[in-house]
């Protein structure tokens, strides 16, 4: 590790029970509809004259970008974790629709961890996780159990 470098935080550090929360973030109209032409290219997602007859009254953000933009906050808030991988999600669920402008916050709570059975160099953590508005929505929520490292591991690999 290079002097001055955040360490990481392994299994051990990490507490169940820890709160993180992102700074504050907002998209544009453009900044939506842009991610939604390239990938998710749905009318109510890139097209402000139809989706405003969609079932939503207007542009809605894709799920796609929710999710991206989730994930950049998240690492924000928790990239100094010794991550090895996400194992999958649950309960994967977009309750509300993230409309444009609309200032949102990345959220995570650490609700389990467990050494890994197979590997006792791995630790298994389980993050409750969410994007929230400013107004209370809850917009994007899941739960994704996790792979890290233990100290002992990182110690090995010279990290």
């Amino acid at each position: 590790m290079e002097s001055g470098a955040t360490p990481l935080r392994c299994f051990e550090d990490l507490n169940i029970g820890e709160k993180f929360q992102s700074r504050w973030y907002s998209g544009s109209l453009r900044e939506l509809i842009d991610f939604s032409l390239k990938y998710d290219n749905q009318y109510f997602h890139v097209d402000p004259q139809r989706a405003k007859e969609s079932p939503f009254g207007g542009i809605i953000a894709s799920g796609a970008y929710t999710f991206a933009i989730w994930n950049k906050l998240n690492l924000e808030i928790n990239g100094d974790i010794a991550w090895i991988a996400g194992m999958g999600f649950e309960n994967f669920t977009f309750p509300n629709p993230l409309r444009p402008d609309v200032n949102f916050k990345a959220e995570s709570h650490l609700i389990d961890k467990r050494k890994s059975e197979s590997d006792p160099q791995r630790g298994i953590v389980k993050h409750e996780y969410k994007i929230s508005t400013e107004s209370g929505l809850t917009i994007f929520a899941c739960l994704c159990p996790s792979l890290v490292h233990t100290r002992e591991a990182l110690r090995q690999m010279h990290i």
